[in-house]
């Protein structure tokens, strides 16, 4: 009797062992999933996909807290796990980070039921776009950055092909997606791994605007990346087109950006921080100079020739519409004239298949 109560209670200690949480927590690296909790800002329609007013469901705030999206890799405190991971080795002296418009990258279905050559939206057949594709993997592949911030990409299947296009360079992407039917998001390939996301939808201060309010006219991505043994976050935008011009929006994306910028980098002071994307804006705009002003950005092309930092062609003239800010409160350092646009030729402002030339960057970790 004695030796079968002794069995008993060894069982439920066993029992009772195997419930314990372990606190790990996925991280998501490749594939995006299925974001139910992700915002979207109702817009609908128009040449850069805003013509509403853009109110979030729910979320007015002013300097708007972070919209968690995706999964976190900070220890549950519950695991038991020690505190002091052992510290990763070797450590990367710097990284390449560009940004690049792709253009109008639609795919083979007409979402929006309006996909004449006079609409918006555009449909490729899939020899067409198989051929997009592959264009746009060999941009890629001359742009030759470790971390390249995207814009203009309709879907997270144009994306994930792109990234199989890409060849393996690349081993993890996201994108943006604000929802509704023909958008064009942002999106992010990088090496390494993603260890959390966020789209930032919500509600921002427009003083300019009708009601005060407005929201980013695309998704202002924040990814977390971890890349030999560093930490880096960056953020791929894209500001309210000229089309249709809404100036105010820009203004107000920029105040927003520097915002949470800022913040980002108060609480992540151990990671390099960047910026980058389509402002639609030169140097010397309002919406730029805001940026610019803050002293806790630069941005990096500043050091170039204003011929050289051009990755637009508009009316004649070339001009700068992409840009590449660091917070330089945080890690790392920009790698002064390492600032380059990667072009077709040197007399011709854009990379193709895109109207944009890209622009990359280089960061030091010493």
């Amino acid at each position: 009797m004695k030796r079968m109560l002794l069995i008993l209670l060894a069982a439920f200690a066993l029992s009772c062992s195997s419930g314990e949480k372990t606190g790990a927590a996925d991280s998501d690296t490749v594939q995006p999933g299925n974001d139910d909790s992700a915002e979207t800002d109702g817009d609908a329609g128009g040449s850069d996909g805003d013509t509403g007013t853009g109110e979030t469901d729910g979320d007015t705030g002013g300097d708007p807290e972070p919209t968690d999206i995706g999964d976190t890799v900070e220890p549950d405190e519950e695991s038991g796990e020690p505190d002091d991971e052992p510290e990763c080795e070797p450590k990367i002296s710097d990284v390449r980070i560009a940004t690049y418009n792709t253009h109008l990258f639609f795919d083979t279905v007409c979402d929006t039921g309006n996909c004449t050559s006079s609409d918006f939206e555009e449909v490729l057949s899939a020899s067409e776009y198989s051929t997009r594709v592959a264009w746009l993997a060999e941009a890629v592949e001359k742009i030759d950055a470790d971390i390249i911030l995207l814009q203009e990409i309709e879907k997270e299947s144009c994306l994930a092909d792109l990234f199989e296009a890409a060849g393996g360079k690349f081993d993890a992407w996201y994108l943006g997606e604000k929802g509704y039917d023909a958008s064009l998001d942002t999106g992010v390939m990088t090496k390494g791994e993603i260890t959390y996301r966020n789209k930032h939808v919500e509600q921002i201060d427009c003083p300019e605007c009708d009601g005060g309010k407005t929201t980013f006219s695309h998704t202002f991505l924040e990814i977390h990346i971890k890349l030999g043994c560093r930490e880096i976050i960056v953020f791929s935008a894209h500001f309210k087109s000229k089309n249709e011009d809404d100036s105010s929006r820009r203004l107000a994306e920029a105040r927003a950006a520097v915002k949470i910028l800022e913040r980002v980098a108060e609480q992540n002071p151990q990671a390099l921080i960047v910026l980058g994307g389509d402002l639609n804006d030169t140097p010397g705009s309002e919406p730029v100079e805001i940026l610019e002003s803050s002293d806790s950005l630069l941005r990096v092309a500043s050091d170039l020739p204003e011929l050289d930092q051009a990755t637009y062609y508009y009316h004649g003239e070339a001009i700068a519409l992409d840009h590449i800010f660091q917070a330089v409160t945080a890690t790392g350092s920009y790698v002064p004239k390492s600032a380059e646009v990667i072009k077709n030729s040197p007399s011709y402002y854009s990379l193709d298949p895109s109207d944009h030339a890209a622009l990359r960057a280089t960061f030091s970790f010493e």
